[in-house]
């Protein structure tokens, strides 16, 4: 049992020079290994692009009415105000290209 402890013990023995080396090793396989999978990733992504379909880009169209109920001045604030703010918000979107359906239903002042 003594002998087989001793290879054990003389198997398991190493220098820092062997530990470090066995480290920078593990770090570049690992380095490695990263670099393949964003490099597939991104090749994957390539590919679907010019796979899918294109989406055909639509003319700018005027922002619809909003088909809720017409807002209601309250509080103190005038149409005219609730006119403002509305136009604003319109255009911010209109300008990003945002496809978002934005209607004000209510303006309360803080």
């Amino acid at each position: 049992m003594q002998t087989i402890l001793n290879a054990a013990e003389s198997w398991f023995q190493m220098n820092i020079g062997e530990a470090g080396l066995y480290t920078v090793i593990g770090f570049v396989f690992v380095f490695l290994g990263i670099a393949i999978l964003v490099l597939v990733f991104t090749l994957i992504g390539m590919i679907m692009k010019r796979v899918s379909p294109k989406k055909e880009e639509k003319p700018a169209a005027q922002p619809a009415a909003p088909a809720g109920p017409a807002v209601q001045a309250t509080q103190g604030v005038d149409m005219a105000t609730v006119a403002v703010i509305t136009a604003a918000i319109a255009a911010y979107y209109e300008s990003n290209h945002s496809g978002c359906d934005f209607v004000v239903r209510r303006i309360k002042k803080l």
